[in-house]
């Protein structure tokens, strides 16, 4: 019953943070003069990982968008999270 407590909590952790982050970002994005609106990609790259998280940002932005910003080597440059 009790055997993985701590590798729930942790896990219930770091996806609570990343909604948080994801909430965070949206509403810094909406709100003019306020910086943070990158903390929306932080959150999804918590919670699915580098290769979902890429999949996703490239039907969002379109590939002209997802070349022109560099959106892969970006990536590339983050360790795995799992």
């Amino acid at each position: 019953m009790f055997r993985n407590f701590h590798k729930n909590l942790a896990r219930c952790s770091w996806d609570a943070l990343a909604v948080i982050l994801m909430l965070w970002g949206v509403i810094a994005l909406l709100t003019p003069l306020t910086p943070g609106s990158w903390l929306f990609f932080v959150g999804l790259f918590i919670i699915f990982g580098k290769k979902k998280t890429e999949n996703k940002l490239f039907h969002l932005l379109g590939r002209k968008w997802f070349k022109r910003l560099r959106v892969k080597e970006a990536l590339e440059k983050l360790p795995d999270h799992k």
